[in-house]
């Protein structure tokens, strides 16, 4: 599977052994799409938590097992534009960390939802 955000406000998720069967070397094969509210820069996914990073400093964290909205939405403490992310998990949840122009950096902790 994979996993790809856009500047068409769009999250698709991807099979790659589907095209491989297509006459059509560019045919669509999106296993499903996902509108978003900003464009995206980053995702990271870890464990079956996804984190995208979208512009207006907004990000959405999802569980993949089931996209239909997200499981937490938050806006940067950060100032600037996002610059990277990264995802780790502890065992106990996931955190992420992401940093903005200038070097600035924050984390966050999706809180414990069982994800």
């Amino acid at each position: 599977m994979l996993i790809t955000g856009s500047w068409d406000l769009s999250l698709k998720f991807w099979d790659p052994r589907a095209a491989a069967g297509t006459s059509n070397a560019n045919a669509d094969t999106a296993v499903s799409t996902h509108a978003l509210p900003e464009r995206v820069y980053h995702l990271d996914l870890v464990n079956n938590t996804l984190v995208v990073g979208m512009a207006s400093r907004l990000f959405h964290i999802y569980d993949i097992r089931k996209m239909g909205e997200p499981v937490q939405t938050r806006e940067s403490s950060l100032k600037f534009m996002t610059r990277s992310l990264a995802c780790m998990a502890d065992g106990k949840g996931t955190f992420f960390s992401h940093s903005s122009l200038y070097r600035f950096q924050a984390s966050g902790a999706t809180d414990p939802l069982g994800i």
